[in-house]
């Protein structure tokens, strides 16, 4: 296995890859379903670097960095795994390495200069996720107290659970209790 950058395993490839995810229509897909007609639309403009995990020529894994203002970097944007390379049933080993590590692990090297890099998960149910992830990159991440605001949609989707290293993020933050008042409403 191997990991490209989008120059590497090619545009053209790249929106293939897309359209045959849209036309799969797999089931668990429904969360990400508008990604596969969004992203060619946006994929050059929005995003720093994509970057594709490969066994020979079959795409396992992609996801992409995006920028929130100067030095500051989301890592693991738009992960995606291809539904053949899922685990559906069971948890991954804590010590075997995910498609997911091995992007991040690309992302970071090619981040050469960088104040704050953070990873961030919708729900607070996946705070466990990404302790889990921070023991396994083994390095000097922190998870933020709060829930953070990464998109400019007045959506509680938009309040995630962050893991971050460097500086303090810059970004809006709720406390946990604010954020479960949000949610709830919303589901009302």
């Amino acid at each position: 296995m191997k990991v490209l950058t989008l120059a590497e395993f090619g545009e053209t490839n790249f929106l293939k890859c897309l359209e045959e995810f849209r036309n799969q229509n797999f089931s668990g897909d429904i969360r990400n379903k508008d990604w596969f007609s969004r992203l060619p639309e946006i994929y050059k403009t929005r995003f720093k670097e994509w970057f594709f995990l490969v066994n020979k020529t079959e795409l396992i894994a992609f996801a992409t960095i995006q920028e929130f203002y100067p030095k500051c970097y989301r890592l693991l944007t738009r992960t995606y795994y291809n539904p053949k390379y899922r685990r559906t049933h069971l948890h991954y080993n804590t010590s075997e390495k995910t498609p997911a590590i091995y992007l991040l692990e690309a992302q970071i090297a090619y981040l050469t200069d960088f104040d704050t890099i953070f990873i961030s998960m919708q729900d607070l149910k996946r705070r466990n996720a990404l302790i889990r992830l921070m023991k396994k990159i083994n390095a000097k991440w922190q998870l933020h107290p709060e829930m953070v605001k990464t998109c400019g949609e007045d959506s509680s989707n938009c309040w995630q659970s962050v893991i971050y290293l460097g500086k303090d993020l810059e970004l809006p933050g709720i406390n946990i209790s604010e954020w479960n008042i949000m949610n709830d409403k919303r589901l009302q």
